[in-house]
């Protein structure tokens, strides 16, 4: 581990440790908690990271991420099936459902999906709160028309006196702690105290609705967030399997350490290496890819000469796709662009993540162009190029068999994703688009790119069948216990 990852594991742990007392049905609260969240703001934290004098100021010390993982294996193997649990038996009605959840809207099955693999006599789509309008709206994420919906606030108990208990006795513990980085941050109590608050409530709903309702497995976005991974220990514990999808690529390993769930359905094989690394089991472990990704070849919605009429574009050139994320790298985007863009040679459209609305860049030069609302993979569908930072987007448009390349800006935690593309991901723009003027004109280059990316997705995204079908298998398998 470098600087930066013991540090922010050492203070992970630190948390869980002066934590672990708090407690509500045998379920200890700070392993429910989303960490992140915690430090949110904290300048202090995340200004001193990096620094070799961090760790002075922590009682705890994480040595390697393995040892950290299996804090949670060890947590987790003492709720699954508890013998003595708190929490109400779960149904065991033989017609069971599978159910979808998906925290921070990151599912994203798209309405084929949903067709043809989930149907609405077998599918529940579950929601934390039942919205107070009466009209049915389609949830960003995964298009759920025609399945059945069930939210978790209409199984909420009173439990106000222990999240008060709780809350006192956590305020008892931070006392005793002076100029802590974290503990004595002027907003670590409340965002505690809410994130406690809300594990109570979701232990009670979740634990309330297993015994009403027949589940066969759960299938989530994420386990990050508190909502999430208290839904899948609660799981755990009645004996109902979970599985966790992998939302995005693993770039900044924050997103995806502690592994929680019974399965993670990943996207290839550097990912079944990355987690079996942290000691996850292989067993666990199941590159499954993304439903999402499924659609990548399907005929866009609109023929190129329509999209190129729709945004502006100059007939004849070149179309390069650049993927930018807010105001992240801008000024690096913007040497890029100087470079690459003088020469009038390209039609350069820029897709904002997450914003879809142009971006300052299209302002500030005039020969860009906004991507406006059209779907990203036909904006890839019909690009000739695509260059983004260290997306899920450059993976995307490499299985569409489209020429990649990555302005990188290695963060402390960068897992090294796009490594193995060479000197197509470079740090320096003015050198990016140097490489991309060269493919449009050496032959030599352009099979460069070709074989570069056919040897990526050979351990990024293996081709077998559909992502959907497999996902179906595996829910089968870890319903009937295999």
């Amino acid at each position: 581990m470098n600087t930066f990852e013991r540090n922010i594991w050492s203070l992970y742990y630190e948390f869980l440790e002066t934590f672990k007392v708090l407690k509500y049905k045998g379920f200890s609260i700070p392993y429910l908690c989303h960490f992140r969240s915690l430090i949110r703001n904290n300048n202090n934290v995340y200004n001193n990271l990096s620094s070799e004098d961090f760790i002075k100021s922590l009682i705890h010390e994480v040595k390697d991420k393995q040892s950290f993982q299996e804090l949670f294996h060890a947590y987790k193997r003492t709720h699954v099936n508890k013998s003595k649990s708190k929490l109400p038996k779960k149904s065991n009605h033989p017609e069971k459902k599978i159910v979808l959840y998906d925290a921070a809207k990151l599912l994203r099955f798209p309405k084929d999906t949903i067709n043809k693999y989930f149907k609405p006599s077998e599918t529940i789509a579950l929601y934390d709160f039942k919205p107070k309008n009466k009209k049915c709206k389609v949830i960003k994420g995964i298009p759920i028309e025609g399945v059945p919906k069930h939210y978790l606030n209409q199984y909420r108990a009173n439990v106000n006196s222990n999240i008060q208990i709780l809350k006192t006795k956590a305020a008892e513990i931070i006392s005793t702690f002076s100029h802590h980085p974290m503990f004595n941050h002027k907003k670590f109590k409340l965002y505690f105290d809410k994130q406690i608050e809300g594990i109570v409530h979701r232990i009670e709903e979740a634990g309330r609705y297993f015994s009403r309702n027949p589940v066969s497995c759960i299938v989530f976005s994420s386990t990050h967030y508190y909502q999430s991974r208290t839904i899948a220990m609660v799981a755990a514990e009645v004996g109902i399997p979970t599985i966790c999808m992998q939302h995005g690529i693993i770039a900044n390993e924050i997103g995806y350490i502690p592994q929680i769930a019974d399965a993670e359905a990943v996207y290839g094989d550097f990912e079944a290496e990355w987690f079996k690394q942290l000691g996850v089991s292989k067993k666990s472990i199941k590159v499954i890819g993304h439903p999402r990704f499924d659609t990548i070849h399907k005929k866009p919605s609109i023929s190129k000469r329509a999209l190129e009429k729709q945004l502006g574009l100059k007939p004849g050139k070149k179309m390069i796709v650049m993927i930018v994320r807010n105001d992240q790298q801008i000024n690096k985007w913007s040497k890029f662009i100087k470079s690459l863009g003088n020469k009038r040679d390209y039609n350069i459209v820029v897709r904002d993540y997450p914003r879809l609305t142009p971006h300052p860049l299209t302002t500030k030069y005039t020969y860009l162009y906004p991507s406006k609302d059209f779907q990203l993979y036909d904006l890839i569908h019909h690009s000739d190029l695509v260059v983004t930072y260290l997306s899920t987007v450059g993976l995307e448009a490499m299985i569409a068999g489209k020429p990649v390349f990555i302005l990188s800006t290695p963060f402390p935690n960068y897992t090294g994703y796009y490594d193995s593309l060479g000197e197509l991901t470079q740090t320096d723009p003015v050198k990016l688009s140097e490489l991309i003027n060269k493919y449009f004109t050496d032959t030599n280059m352009k099979k460069l790119v070709n074989k570069r990316r056919n040897r990526f997705l050979a351990q990024a995204y293996p081709a077998v069948k559909p992502s959907g079908q497999r996902l179906v298998d595996l829910i089968n398998r870890l319903s009937n216990g295999k």
